[in-house]
């Protein structure tokens, strides 16, 4: 029996994420002493025929202190934000308000020596990307991290 494309590809991008996720456990980019926001995509990824292409990204907030860090957004809605612009810095899209928020937190904490770890979508509108080198600007419970990654057909 075949499984349906959709879930192939479905267990594909779980299959990626786990495996970014697994590589940054030994990742020590965040220094002894800070608390910081790694973030993770595909290296290259392809461009849908569809309206959007949604993107998987892995967020990792990582507290390497000693003392438990409060966390606040500035909304519900705030938690989660992002820019994306061309390699050279040239806008393309941003998070857009949407119409029902699904974020109802605005405050946490991480505990000392502890990382928070996510997974979202972005959703690409593909009618303003063309294959090429992008940014993807993020902004998560106020800490900010940034990647690079590739559009391709």
């Amino acid at each position: 029996m075949r499984m349906p494309n959709m879930m192939v590809t479905t267990f594909a991008v779980i299959l990626v994420v786990g495996l970014l996720g697994f590589y940054w456990r030994a990742d020590n980019s965040v220094g002894d002493g800070e608390i910081g926001l790694q973030v993770g995509v595909p290296i290259q990824h392809a461009l849908q025929a569809s309206k959007i292409t949604p993107m998987p990204i892995v967020l990792r907030l990582v507290n390497n202190t000693d003392t438990v860090a409060t966390l606040t957004a500035d909304g519900p809605c705030k938690l989660f934000r992002y820019v994306i612009t061309t390699d050279d810095g040239g806008f393309i899209q941003a998070v857009r308000r949407p119409e029902v928020c699904e974020e109802t937190i605005t405050r946490g904490a991480i505990a000392e020596r502890d990382v928070v770890e996510e997974i979202r979508q972005v959703p690409l509108d593909t009618a303003r990307y063309k294959p090429g080198a992008y940014k993807i600007q993020v902004k998560f419970w106020n800490y900010e991290g940034q990647a690079e990654f590739q559009l391709t057909e």
